[in-house]
């Protein structure tokens, strides 16, 4: 039985948002596992199929985190102007509202998007063990349930090209 056209596109969709978690998640793991702290960051996937980090070019980074997701969200924004993504994941730190169903108090937000409309959000609870007594205990980053919602799209919007800065303040990070 074949799959409809519409079908094959959700898929295809699904399966490009889940290698853009893969690799935010592992680039978040990495970071937190080291510096135990974690800075907004994001994710481009090329026309190929490539996934990058992406970086924001300027001589010195700002220590807010808020301007640093600006200047991150500005510079996605432009990526997809440009046409040099075909899809993006851009992440950070924040505290939750309340403790997940572990207890956990910190997450990972990621937005996902593609340039095909498709849009989640997921919610990655995190705690951090050990680091202490001049990092002699390693550091141990334990995973809470990750939370998934349907998202609205913010950059990939045919026929509003500034709807990505006048978004920019959805997610608010913070400092971990």
């Amino acid at each position: 039985m074949k799959k409809a056209p519409k079908q094959i596109e959700m898929d295809n969709n699904r399966r490009i948002a889940t290698d853009m978690l893969n690799a935010a998640m592992t680039y978040a793991r990495l970071i937190l596992k080291k510096y135990g702290e974690l800075g907004p960051f994001g994710f481009g996937m090329d026309r190929e199929g490539q996934i990058a980090r992406e970086t924001v070019e300027i001589p010195r980074l700002p220590r807010d985190p808020e301007r640093l997701w600006k200047l991150l969200d500005e510079h996605m924004a432009e990526r997809v102007r440009r046409g040099w993504i075909q899809a993006l994941a851009m992440g950070a730190n924040v505290l939750l509202p309340e403790p997940s169903a572990e207890g956990f108090r910190d997450a990972v937000v990621l937005n996902i998007e593609t340039d095909q409309g498709y849009a989640v959000q997921l919610t990655v609870p995190y705690r951090i063990y050990g680091g202490q007594l001049k990092n002699l205990l390693p550091r141990r980053i334990a995973l809470g349930k990750m939370q998934m919602e349907d998202a609205v799209c913010r950059f990939f919007t045919p026929g509003e090209p500034g709807l990505a800065l006048e978004n920019s303040r959805d997610i608010h990070p913070s400092g971990a």
